[in-house]
């Protein structure tokens, strides 16, 4: 069966650990979600979508800053289905964030770049509070809602060595605005608020368009990753474990500090022992000069350039900001190792990109 956002699968985390140890600054967790029986089929490099739910804390202070009942009935218009106040605030409405149509229900009177200030600086329970003899039923409240969507994750392990299990890496956000402290909706809700073994997740697979791990089990790989970027390389070195893969793999990883935020150190040092892994790691706060993983990549131009023209696929994985740093620094690398000028360098960079030799999955 092939489930959807309208018949996901519904599944449970079966174990939930965190993997940062003691001083870290960071709280990231490994989460394994049951999918025995449910026939999920999926490849290295593709996502799940789960369907999450917000925060029963900021729902009822929501509920409470409209003036409403949570009993109240309310018309779904994108579904034609009818819910509780309650049901739809948790299931599916954004309440973090406002859209202008939502703001000028409120004061009709607003400036545009007062509207983007609140939608910058306020949720929604924040701009509830700001009219607080506000006439507006919950209807119309809740008709100019953005939907709360699906969030995406990558799959970080692979079915051949997990056939009934998906394995998810997850940063726990929490960020302050309008100097209080708020969690992101989808990391809390997966993260703290839902009961390992009870509670029921609604997911779904959402493919990857192009990132894949290469079917070439002789081709070398290069995979370059922040943080949890390094989610899908641990599903493609699974992978090539278990297809007995002959092609040579260099994981480059980047994170804060290596003793506390060194995410599946033992399965990747066990493949660098076993020969099946060459492993280098940037560590940006072990020392005073923060190190990247493009300062890696610089430290190691010669080898990046050979492996290259061995016929390797390059993956990069992680923010935004890290992924253009990466597209600069391989050209730098091209420019230095290949004696080629500037123009030379992008077109052959993007001679890697054309030949789906150059991938990522950026966010």
């Amino acid at each position: 069966m092939t489930y959807s956002h309208k018949e996901p699968y519904r599944s449970r985390i079966k174990y939930r650990t965190l993997l940062n140890k003691e001083g870290s600054s960071k709280k990231t967790y490994l989460l394994i979600l049951d999918i025995k029986d449910s026939n999920i089929s999926y490849n290295p490099g593709d996502s799940v979508a789960i369907l999450v739910e917000n925060d029963p804390r900021i729902v009822d202070l929501t509920i409470n800053y409209m003036k409403a009942d949570p009993t109240q009935e309310i018309f779904d218009r994108r579904t034609n289905e009818k819910t509780s106040l309650k049901d739809f605030l948790t299931k599916k409405a954004n309440i973090s964030k406002a859209n202008f149509n939502f703001i000028k229900l409120f004061d009709k009177k607003f400036e545009i770049d007062e509207i983007k200030t609140l939608i910058t600086t306020h949720h929604i329970w924040d701009i509830l509070k700001l009219f607080p003899k506000h006439k507006v039923s919950a209807q119309e409240i809740c008709e100019n809602m953005m939907p709360l969507l699906p969030r995406l994750y990558s799959i970080c392990s692979s079915l051949k060595m997990y056939p009934d299990e998906m394995h998810l890496l997850i940063t726990h956000v929490s960020y302050e605005l309008g100097g209080i402290k708020r969690n992101g909706v989808a990391t809390e809700y997966l993260c703290n608020l839902s009961q390992v073994l009870k509670t029921k997740l609604p997911i779904y697979i959402q493919p990857s368009h192009g990132f894949r791990l290469t079917k070439d089990l002789e081709k070398p790989i290069i995979m370059i990753a922040s943080g949890c970027g390094v989610a899908p390389f641990r599903a493609f070195l699974e992978e090539r474990y278990q297809t007995k893969a002959t092609g040579s793999n260099w994981l480059i990883f980047g994170e804060r500090n290596s003793k506390t935020d060194f995410y599946f150190e033992d399965f990747f040092k066990d493949l660098e022992e076993k020969n099946m892994l060459r492993l280098i790691t940037a560590f940006s706060r072990d020392q005073e000069d923060k190190i990247y993983v493009q300062n890696k990549l610089l430290d190691n131009a010669s080898d990046i350039w050979q492996w290259i023209h061995l016929g390797c696929s390059i993956y990069i994985c992680g923010n935004l900001q890290m992924g253009r740093a990466v597209d600069e620094t391989l050209q730098n690398i091209f420019t230095q190792e290949g004696n080629l000028s500037k123009e030379k360098s992008r077109a052959f960079f993007k001679s890697l990109i054309k030949e789906k030799r150059y991938l990522k999955d950026i966010y």
